[in-house]
């Protein structure tokens, strides 16, 4: 008991439920910001990845939804170290095709020349997850943000009511 002849125990309960409540909190910010991250960020396909090329008129599935900054080599033809470009006239990058159920990014051949070869290839996609909106990519960021503060809002809150009252 203190000078007021007050009981400590409801300081108590206060701190042991502004841990419990910290401590799920922080562990929902984590989770969630891990998740954030695969929905605004792009994914680059490591150089050298190697795919045969369809016949001529066909298509094949790429990674992710939609692709773009898309290079080919063409492995079969050249000398080695000093493929062939392959240019953007003989292949149609078709996105967001509906595979399966899923949105889908489609590499077709269009010239006869290339079918059916090796195709050094790389480029930078869209995972299923990725929020095709800036301002909802935006959004998704300051959430965990706004979680943060409040998080760091509610920790500061019994010191502050202690002190002004």
């Amino acid at each position: 008991m203190n000078k007021k002849g007050q009981s400590q125990v409801p300081q108590i309960g206060v701190f042991i439920g502004l841990f419990i409540v910290l401590l799920v909190g922080l562990i929902l910010l984590q989770s969630s910001a891990q998740q954030v991250g695969d929905v605004i960020n792009t994914v680059i396909v490591s150089p050298n990845e190697t795919i045969t090329a369809p016949a001529n008129g066909a298509a094949i599935n790429l990674n992710g939804r939609a692709v773009t900054d898309f290079v080919a080599f063409n492995l079969t033809n050249g000398t080695v170290g000093h493929p062939l470009v392959i240019t953007s006239g003989n292949f149609t990058i078709l996105d967001n095709q509906v595979i399966n159920g899923l949105l889908t990014a489609r590499l077709q051949v269009d010239d006869a020349l290339f079918e059916n070869e090796e195709w050094n290839v790389s480029y930078v996609y869209e995972p299923e997850t990725f929020i095709t909106s800036s301002g909802g990519r935006a959004l998704a960021s300051l959430i965990i943000l706004l979680f943060a503060i409040a998080l760091v809002v509610l920790s500061m809150l019994p010191v502050v009511k202690q002190k002004f009252s």
